[in-house]
This record gives structure tokens, sequence and C-alpha cells, in this order.
């Protein structure tokens, strides 16, 4: 029993340490912080379909806003495909999940900083504009 509370307890350890080190190498990769007018626009492209039009509209300007309105993008309609696909009770923790993601997206868009989703960050630098 102890030695099963002791495996337990590093797994714990291991895993909270790979999520430091994981946040570490993501802030070292996105440390620049960006100011002025473009932060307004990145946070903004965090509204439910602003992202599209910010992409059309201001796609060369800012390698920053590019960056967050192609994100945001992703979250929304990964969002609404989970809206269609989950049961209508999970339909609630959805929504949540979404919004909280949308909301903390524009939080880091408007303190300059790029924020890091693993699979949505990927999936949107896969976007060519």
């Amino acid at each position: 029993m102890s030695n099963n509370v002791s495996n337990n307890k590093t797994e714990r350890r291991s895993f909270f340490g790979l999520l430091k080190r994981f946040d570490r190498e993501s802030e070292k990769q996105f440390a620049r912080q960006y100011t002025g007018e473009d932060t307004w626009v990145a946070s903004a492209s965090y509204f439910p379909f602003v992202s599209a039009a910010v992409i059309l509209l201001r796609k060369n300007n800012s390698e920053f806003v590019s960056f967050h309105a192609r994100q945001a993008l992703v979250v929304l309609v990964l969002s609404l495909f989970a809206f269609m696909v989950v049961p209508s009770i999970a339909k609630l923790i959805v929504g949540i999940a979404a919004y909280t993601t949308l909301v903390y997206g524009a939080f880091r868009a408007l303190q300059g900083r790029k924020w890091y989703l693993p699979i949505v960050t990927e999936v949107a630098n896969t976007i060519d504009l």
C-alpha cells in the first residue's frame, strides 16, 4: 500500500513538473511582447465571427494579429462542431469551455502575448492566408 502511494505521488510530481516545463518552453517560444493597436485588434478577433473579418482585412499587416485571429477562428470552428456532435446535456460544458477559452485568449492578446494551445495552434498555423 505504501509503495502504491509513493508511486502515485511521484506520478503527480512528474505530471506537474511536465506542466511547468511545458509552460516555460512555451513562454520562451512566445516571449516577445506586442504593444499598440495590434493588441486591441487581436483581442477583438476572439469575438465570435469577427476573426474571419480580421483575417481578411488585416492579413498582411501584423503577424501577431494574424496569429490570434487564426487561433480564434479554429477555437470557434471546433466549438461549433462540438455543439453539433455532443448530446444536449454536454452542450453546457462545451459552451463554458469555449467561452472561457475565448475570454482567456482575448486577455492574452490584450497583454500583448501569444498563447499556445497545443492542438489549436498547430491547426491554426496550417491556415494559409
